[in-house]
């Protein structure tokens, strides 16, 4: 403005400048020529008027001038301001991307902070579980009654209480009890006079024991740092937790409470089973380092709770965290609080990423400050579970190499659900997802990194790969499972729980608990006859329309029914749901306090508790209310149907205490004895020949449509698949409350087969003689060898070969012919008549084995063990004077390796049924439990006596992964199952002790009635066990659980006692030169077989069912089926004679 004011007043000046020069001009020119005429001055008017317009043109010009100019000039101060505002914007810009990346980069390093923190807080809470478990376990080894600080040594009369062990056989059977080291003795008392003191301590856990004589400061060293574990090792993680009312394990009454909270500082309940002792050591290592394939929210449900977390699926395991427990149902509501912590919290869908560039345990709901997880449970309930939170374990952690199938399966009705089932008789795990998808793809995902675990690419032999259990496959493993009970290859039992399986059920659902038939109907009688139809239910019909009378209130209900939103139904109730599984396992731990937990904190009143057999079964007749079928527990495990302890269920008004389960009068009194019935009436010939009707009824074409109006088979709708769709229901009231009436009221299986199912094939006694025809078993060859003046010490069936070891340890193998192999094999035997069986030509000729014997050292078959790995067949061979213990290939006879570990001479040896674990039993009174290993290992030289022989195959683990203690004197005898998760240990003493395989947990002792040390031990898949001595000449038969069940004599020395391959038959020889037969339920005598006048000194049963058996003088006896073609034109034998006349 300054400028274009200068420019106006110059122009002003110019122009005035202009005029007075103009006028000066015209006065001038006046003087000078006055005498102009007129023309002269109009010519100088025109002149002047023409000046005026130039002035004024030239002042229009200038203003049109200093218009542009101003114009130019504001257009160039808006463009300079532009360019100052750009500029200042540029350079505000940068200044903000310059500290948001400086932000970013310090928030990078904080992330990666906080996620360092993460990782080390959860590994630390992880290697704190593990720590405390080792060393709760440790302490109650120290204590219990066969620990050195035992205040109760064994024998001794204090008595113990028992729970369920989670453990399954291979038949997904349960039959083993656990130590129950919190029980509440106020259960035992009328609620009246239950004591009040809060305070008092788990039984032999108080300060009558060890604990209240530990010297106060030693006391505070073994506590220190011990939380409140209710359980260490459990076969199922999280099971065996109590109320925290009762959690007051090893803490004296005499510490103050501040003292018993530093020692229960913490949170953890127990071992988780699937974590393999062996590999706790590497898991911390293994959490920093893993990758996560796949992590997704999940539920995992149990028995006893549903607890909320993260899966992570890595190479080599599976994670669970548990971050809040579910209460109610469990359904789809739970993970709407996982998508609120999501909206909340931007760093959880990092988390949910399925990338390996994620480290695992990361949590976006973890707090690294507090070092804890924050709740997701309403702000209400938040302190209740995370005191509650405090007593389970939150950290699961599962080898993903032992993983044996996953299956697809439902929850309430949805499929949304995945069970994974492990191998070495863990547990399985049940897990519920959000949706359908996420559950089918973490199962895919689990199988797919199993596989590629156990089998990397290259591998040549994939012949253990799974496949993920979709329905599909499902389908096809049920007619593989059909195919094969129809040829008899399964029993009933085992069709009926692969069956359960396949159709969803699951012990860690209680809502979805397998079912069993009733089988019987008579309950009355003091004998049952097999050979009466009317002794067996009618499998028929359902359980509703069994009794007519009933059946007709039935009928009436569903023809009259009328309801627009209900369709028509016979049965109100279901036959199998979670109130029914409680009300038969009501006396067996945990599900007596599940069933107080459902009961309000109480016993439910006593006339309505199992009480009997048959009046259950009345019930079940006669009840319009009562449709229930019986469960697995019904045909292995008498453990249920005993108070066994001592619970006060109340009083009956009749005034009669409710006790054990009253017992139908053929079962005598005895629980074993009615299990055995009910299992001998379920693999009868009448339900054999019938079972298909019931499967038709509950998994088969009967379940729904048209075939089941017609069967009278209709339960209310919410039991059956697809009745409802949750996930379109939006009222969550409404869907809670169908929720809660499926998870209550029953659910009907998934079904399995549409068509109707066949019936089971003819027995045939030639696959299992002992069962079907003992008589046909006979003495039908004789074998003789070049030394047989050395009488045999173990003969031992190993893959179609016969092994041979005789007291001159010179070993020998030959091929045990069958039907299938004979056309290959060149043999004569000394009988007239050709058996099916026989021994045929060497595969390994006679060669002396092992190393100098110790002094003393009674050899015996004891001694010895076959093994079978993947690549080859060995023989494990013990007494040595060097305390080792060697593995002689049986292809070659060399020594493969020798172990020293034992500080005396190893006395005895076991191998497990699949060849996976060997035990080893000493005179340094220890047993050491050693994993065979499966792969090659690097090339090792292994000790000969003559020579050091190199070897690529190192077959047994240089050092054992237990060493079991609790004996007193020198091990005699010793049993291992991986099935049953047990070894078992006999010693000079008369002593048995129990301990678990994978864990190495003392369970439980026996002592030999009279004391005897104890020659020889067997235990069958069934959870039978005989004992037997020399000294008193006895055979003593006990349960898995320390049960005694029977004594029989044996008349005579024993020199071998065997297991037949189904388990049921037991197998004996000795100094008489008879083979004796025996009932493994019972030590019966079923059938004996004479033998040629020589003692018998050793025995094998085949798979088969024949005898191999060998004398003193070094003849091999072959009992087996004879043809009955060749025994029709016979003449017959004279065994004896024929020996006597040819030696």
């Amino acid at each position: 403005m300054m400028v274009l004011a200068l420019m106006l007043s110059h122009l002003i000046r110019e122009t005035v400048n202009c005029g007075k020069a103009m006028l000066a001009t015209a006065i001038v020119g006046r003087d000078d020529s006055s005498d102009l005429g007129s023309n002269s001055k109009d010519t100088g008017s025109i002149q002047n008027l023409i000046q005026k317009d130039r002035v004024l043109a030239a002042v229009s010009d200038e203003l049109k001038y200093l218009k542009t100019s101003i114009s130019d000039r504001s257009r160039q101060s808006i463009e300079l301001r532009a360019r100052m505002d750009e500029s200042t914007s540029i350079e505000t810009a940068n200044k903000k991307a310059f500290e948001d990346e400086i932000h970013g980069s310090l928030n990078t390093i904080l992330a990666a902070d906080d996620d360092r923190r993460a990782v080390f807080q959860f590994s630390h809470e992880e290697d704190r579980q593990n720590v405390a478990e080792k060393w709760i376990h440790m302490f109650r080894t120290l204590i219990d009654e066969r620990g050195p600080w035992s205040a109760n040594p064994f024998p001794n009369s204090v008595v113990m209480h028992w729970k369920l062990d989670k453990t399954e056989d291979a038949w997904r059977r349960r039959p083993k009890l656990r130590r129950n080291y919190h029980f509440d003795d106020k259960l035992c008392h009328p609620p009246s006079t239950a004591s009040s003191n809060e305070d008092t301590l788990p039984v032999n856990e108080n300060k009558d024991g060890f604990v209240g004589h530990i010297p106060e400061q030693m006391k505070r060293f073994l506590l220190k740092g011990v939380r409140r574990i209710t359980d260490e090792g459990s076969s199922e993680a999280g099971e065996n937790d109590v109320e925290p009312s009762t959690q007051k394990a090893f803490i004296s009454e005499d510490l103050s409470e501040s003292q018993c909270l530093e020692l229960a500082k913490g949170s953890s309940d127990q071992k988780d089973v699937i974590q393999d002792k062996r590999d706790a050591s590497s898991s911390s290592q293994e959490t920093e380092t893993s990758e996560v394939l796949l992590s997704v929210p999940c539920v995992l449900v149990t028995p006893k709770r549903k607890l909320a977390g993260k899966l992570a699926i890595m190479k080599n395991f599976l994670h669970f965290f548990g971050e809040f427990l579910v209460e109610g149902t469990g359904g789809s509501s739970v993970f709407k609080k996982f998508d609120a912590s999501s909206n909340s919290d931007g760093a959880k869908s990092k988390l949910e990423q399925k990338s390996k560039s994620l480290k695992w345990p990361m949590h976006a709901d973890f707090c690294p400050l507090k070092g804890v997880s924050v709740d997701n449970v309403e702000t209400v309930n938040e302190n209740m579970h995370q005191r509650q939170l405090k007593h389970v374990k939150r950290h699961r952690r599962w080898n993903i190499g032992k993983i044996k199938t996953v299956h697809w399966t439902r929850y309430l009705l949805r499929y949304t659900a995945i069970e994974i089932f492990f191998g070495d008789s863990v547990a399985s795990v049940f897990l519920n997802f959000e949706s359908l998808k996420d559950a089918k793809e973490v199962g895919t995902v689990i199988v797919a990194t199993r596989n590629e675990f156990l089998f990397p690419k290259g591998s040549k032999d994939k012949s253990g790969t799974i496949m993920f259990v979709d329905r599909r496959v499902a389908l096809e493993m049920a007619e593989v499972a059909r195919e094969r009970w129809r040829r008899r290859d399964i029993t009933n039992f085992e069709y009926l729980m692969i069956l359960n399986t396949l159709a969803g059920r699951s012990y860690n659902d209680l809502t979805q608990y397998p079912i069993f038939p009733w089988v019987l109907a008579d309950y009355s009688s003091d004998v049952l006859d097999f050979n009466k139809s009317s002794t067996f239910r009618d499998l028929t019909k359902p359980v509703g329309a069994l009794d007519l009378k009933r059946f007709e209130v039935f009928e009436d209900r569903y023809r009259n029914f009328s309801d627009p939103d209900i369709p028509s139904f016979y049965y109100g109730s279901h036959y199998s749901s979670m109130g029914i599984v409680l009300y038969y396992l009501l006396r067996l731990e945990p599900f007596t306090s599940l069933h107080r937990n459902l009961q309000g904190g109480k016993f439910d009143h006593a006339d309505r508790l199992f009480q009997g057999i048959e009046g259950t079964y009345r019930n079940c007749l006669s009840n319009t209310s009562d449709v229930k079928e019986l469960i697995p527990e019904f045909f292995y495990m008498p453990e249920f149907l005993v108070n066994s302890n001592s619970y006060h269920l109340g009083v009956k008004q009749d005034g009669e205490p409710i006790g054990d389960v009253c017992l139908p009068p053929w079962a005598k009194g005895s629980p074993e004895l009615f299990i055995s019935k009910n299992r001998e009436a379920l693999e009868s010939e009448y339900v054999s020949s019938n079972l298909h009707h019931w499967i038709d009824l509950v998994f088969g074409y009967k379940q729904r449509g048209k075939p089941a109006v017609e069967a009278a088979n209709i339960f209310y709708y919410l039991t059956y698949e697809g009745a409802v769709d949750l996930d379109t229901m939006e009222d969550e009231l409404q869907r809670s409350a169908i929720e809660d009436q499926i998870a209550n009221f029953g659910q009907t299986p998934i079904q399995i087969f549409r068509k109707k199912h066949p019936r089971r094939g003819p027995p045939i006694p030639i696959a299992h003689p002992l069962h079907f025809a003992p008589d046909s078993i006979n003495l039908t060859s004789i074998v003789w060898y070049k030394l047989s003046s050395i009488s045999c010490i173990i003969y031992g069936i190993l893959d179609s070969h016969i092994v041979l070891v005789n007291q001159g340890l010179t070993l020998s193998v030959k091929l045990w012919l069958t039907t299938q192999l004979q056309s290959g094999g060149n043999f004569t035997f000394s009988s007239l008549q050709e058996p099916f069986f026989g021994v045929g030509s060497d595969v390994l000729s006679a060669r002396r084995i092992g190393s100098p014997l110790a002094e003393n050292i009674e050899l015996g078959a004891q001694c010895f063990a076959t093994m079978q790995t993947p690549t080859e067949n060995f023989l494990i061979s013990c007494g040595n004077w060097e305390n080792s213990f060697q593995v002689i290939s049986l292809n070659d006879g060399r020594i493969v390796q020798s172990i020293r570990q034992h500080k005396d001479v190893v006395s005895c040896v076991a191998v497990t049924a699949d060849g996976s674990i060997l035990a080893t039993g000493s005179y340094d009174t220890t047993v050491m439990v050693w994993e065979v290993l499966r792969v090659r290992g690097t090339e090792k030289r292994v000790r000969n006596t003559q020579t050091e022989l190199p070897r690529k195959e190192y077959v047994i683990a240089e050092t054992p992964f237990h060493i079991l203690c609790g004996h007193d004197d020198i091990i005699t005898c010793l049993y291992v199952s991986a099935e049953l998760d047990i070894v078992i240990s006999g010693s000079k003493d008369g002593t048995c002790v129990f301990h678990t395989l994978r864990e190495g947990r003392y369970i439980r002792s026996l002592r030999h009635p009279s004391g005897s040390a104890l020659s020889k031990l067997v235990a069958s898949r069934h959870g039978r066990i005989v004992f037997y001595a020399d000294d008193d000449l006895s055979l003593h038969l006990y349960s898995i659980n320390g049960k005694h069940l029977a004594t029989s004599e044996s008349n005579g020395r024993l020199n071998c006692v065997e297991l037949s391959g189904c388990g049921e038959f037991l197998v004996c020889a000795g100094d008489q030169g008879q083979i004796t037969v025996r009932s493994m339920n019972t030590l019966d005598i079923v059938k004996k077989y004479n033998g040629v006048g020589k003692v018998i000194t050793c025995l094998t049963v085949t798979p088969e069912e024949c005898f191999l058996a060998g004398t003193k003088d070094g003849i091999l006896l072959v009992y087996s089926i004879e043809n009955p073609q060749l025994r029709k034109t016979s003449a017959p034998r004279n065994v004896k004679s024929k020996l006597s006349a040819t030696g």
